[in-house]
């Protein structure tokens, strides 16, 4: 089997809301997840939600940088319209200094209301403050005095500092419409795949994402592809999702809760009945099991999608610390192998 890069992804959420408690148990896991030969770390922002998900993705990954030595670090992803691009690219720059020149930069136009709502954002102009901000950002990371005129964001003889170690930081974008998928082959350095869709859903979104490459005069080859997935993997299947089960259905009944509105929806009258229709929605989407499960679904992934990296969010709401710990330490031991 060919190299394929494999890294962790935080959201941190506790709806116990021991949030002290898992954020260092968290740096613990990080330090742990470098000794095992993970290469990466990603941590996503949202806003507001009751569990506490990670508002501040560049103050977390600092806290990261802090205590890993080569590790990757990146965003995935910043919701971009809520933001100044000037002080993302300052805190970017802070960040690539603190990493030693490991940082990646993820970027999408969000979608919840609330957020838009709360920072006094017109939703309805989320695309176009985002391609403003792609452009700006980048060139504030690679150009010193930057003058650009948009219709919200200008600057004048601008130069950010200190300078990113990185002479050009990689600028990735996620999304999962075909106006996303083309923007991220457009823009971006690598496009973030979704962790919702299907393997058959996403080999046809990869297809596209490579005609749309190649119209825009680039080749797949001088692009990421990092892949996202929600994973757990134990001893074997049963146990793997009974012991991940409840705070994968909390995810996606309570974090997602208009998850309905794109065809899926799971009762919460009924625990167990609810977990077994989350089972089913989880073949092939989400990676829970044992090694050999885990191993065959990342083996049909890389050879249907084409990723050459995967981002594994492997804590869930809930989900004790050590159970978390217990899956890093199996991929990295009976999984990884196979792909290295």
């Amino acid at each position: 089997m060919t190299d394929l890069g494999f890294g962790l992804h935080y959201s941190c959420q506790s709806p116990e809301r021991e949030w002290e408690t898992l954020y260092r148990r968290t740096l613990d896991q990080a330090r742990l997840a470098e000794s095992l030969g993970y290469e990466s770390l990603y941590v996503a922002e949202h806003h507001f939600l009751p569990d506490g998900w990670i508002p501040s993705p560049m103050l977390f990954l600092g806290a990261l940088a802090g205590v890993t030595e080569e590790m990757r670090l990146g965003t995935d992803i910043i919701v971009l319209p809520l933001h100044n691009p000037v002080e993302v690219a300052e805190q970017t720059a802070v960040l690539d200094n603190l990493s030693g020149g490991q940082v990646r930069l993820g970027v999408a136009i969000g979608w919840r209301d609330e957020e838009f709502a709360a920072y006094g954002v017109d939703k309805r102009e989320r695309v176009p403050r985002t391609e403003e901000g792609i452009e700006l950002i980048r060139r504030l990371l690679s150009d010193e005095e930057v003058t650009y005129e948009g219709e919200f964001f200008s600057v004048d003889d601008l130069t950010v500092m200190p300078r990113p170690v990185q002479s050009a930081v990689p600028l990735w974008y996620g999304g999962q419409s075909k106006p996303a998928i083309d923007r991220a082959a457009r823009m971006a350095d690598a496009w973030i795949m979704s962790p919702i869709e299907t393997r058959t859903e996403l080999a046809e979104e990869a297809a596209f994402y490579r005609e749309r490459l190649s119209e825009h005069g680039r080749d797949v080859e001088d692009v990421h592809r990092p892949l996202r997935r929600e994973t757990y993997v134990a001893e074997d299947d049963e146990t793997a999702w009974e012991e991940v089960g409840e705070s994968l259905l909390y995810e996606y009944q309570d974090v997602y809760g208009d998850y309905e509105d794109i065809g899926h929806s799971f009762d919460p009258s009924n625990p167990s009945e609810a977990v077994e229709e989350l089972q089913e929605h989880a073949d092939g989407r989400f990676i829970i099991g044992g090694p050999e499960t885990a191993v065959e679904e990342l083996a049909a992934y890389r050879d249907e999608v084409g990723m050459d990296e995967v981002l594994l969010r492997m804590h869930f709401p809930g989900l004790d610390p050590a159970l978390t710990e217990k899956s890093i330490r199996i991929v990295a031991e009976d999984v990884m192998p196979h792909f290295q």
